[in-house]
């Protein structure tokens, strides 16, 4: 069905600037100050590799993006790809992350090019499981830094993502072993972080476990997974916004979960598209009419974050910030790669999982 036309709107931009956001090497220019021009020194694997996965699958349904979407693919290859006795990872500054190499399996898995890359994506789906450990949890890195970490700060967000890594590639392929494993994994993380949320919960892992939970339920209809989205979801909208910066996800009442920051209300975002479609496949209404609610809300706060009109203060011209979306309303006005990536998929996911007559009450409504 087509999405409501503010909805397609914020996404449209959002894609448009990702795409001219693409160097001459085939890397995404990280964060940018369209107040300033200037343009950050860091970068993140991680980031750029989301961003890798969605232009992917922007280009599954749009032809002339595949030229850009291939030239992204073999400066990935090129750059960061490192293949050892069967183990495919990506390197990068001298270490390997589970996350990066997550999410370089998820964009071979949502390629075109899917066919011409499928050892490799085997031997990325080998990598992860490297670092899966005999009770099921992972380990955060391939190569680790020479500097301290917090591994299970780590994990809250890597975990997840491996997960729905691993369950991508198993709907692309069909190889049991990687939904076996996955499953496995999923077992000891219903327990780390559903089970026992009280003592656990970090709200980085809710987007991640959801989509990977909700994959899960679709392949056994096990009720604990249902059961799983709804705990961590119903969490999560503690954490949203309803009275300041109306949809954000941020509650000055724990501060310990981060500052205000669209990368995340986009990630939030998506995850709740997951848990509404659940709440609608098991007959919840009353959970769905709370989540959309909620979803409403945020891309309304993510609209306003928005890059939509020329800039005075700008000497950049305007297409080089048009429609990427500020890092938050306060201070932060540099537009992060992953803002709008986040954005997209959520918009996309929740396109998927909407009905006509929802689609329309949602329009009137943002």
């Amino acid at each position: 069905m087509s999405l409501p036309e503010e909805m397609a709107r914020i996404r449209d931009l959002a894609e448009a600037w990702i795409i001219r956001n693409i160097g001459k090497k085939g890397l995404f220019t990280y964060s940018i100050n369209p107040y300033t021009g200037e343009k950050s020194e860091k970068n993140n694997e991680l980031r750029q590799l989301m961003s890798s996965r969605t232009l992917a699958e922007m280009s599954v349904g749009n032809l002339s993006l595949r030229p850009v979407h291939r030239r992204n693919l073999s400066f990935i290859m090129n750059t960061w790809y490192r293949e050892e006795r069967g183990i495919g990872y990506i390197e990068y500054d001298g270490k390997s992350k589970l996350g990066a190499n997550a999410m370089l399996l998820r964009t071979f898995a949502a390629s075109p090019h899917f066919g011409q890359f499928q050892s490799k994506a085997r031997a990325a789906a080998e990598g992860i499981l490297a670092l899966q450990n005999a009770d099921g949890s992972f380990r955060p890195w391939l190569k680790e830094p020479n500097y301290s970490f917090d591994a299970k700060y780590l994990l809250t967000f890597y975990s997840g993502e491996a997960l729905v890594a691993l369950l991508e590639y198993y709907f692309r392929t069909g190889l049991t072993r990687y939904f076996d494993e996955a499953s496995r994994s999923a077992e000891f993380y219903l327990d780390e972080y559903v089970r026992n949320i009280a003592d656990n919960y970090y709200p980085a892992y809710v987007p991640w476990h959801t989509i990977a939970y909700r994959h899960l339920y679709e392949l056994t209809k096990a009720d604990k997974f249902a059961e799983a989205v709804f705990t961590l979801n119903d969490k999560l909208l503690e954490l949203q916004d309803r009275s300041y910066r109306i949809g954000r996800f941020f509650n000055p009442a724990t501060p310990q979960y981060g500052l205000p920051h669209a990368s995340s209300d986009g990630v939030y975002t998506e995850g709740l598209a997951y848990a509404f479609e659940m709440a609608q496949r098991t007959g919840d209404e009353v959970r769905a009419g709370r989540y959309l609610d909620a979803i409403m809300l945020s891309l309304k706060n993510i609209a306003s974050l928005q890059y939509r009109e020329k800039l005075d203060e700008s000497s950049l011209p305007f297409y080089a910030y048009r429609g990427a979306i500020r890092t938050n309303a306060e201070k932060n006005r540099w537009a992060r790669i992953d803002n709008a990536q986040h954005t997209i998929d959520a918009i996309q996911a929740l396109g998927n999982f909407l009905g006509s007559k929802q689609a329309s009450t949602f329009e009137l409504r943002l």
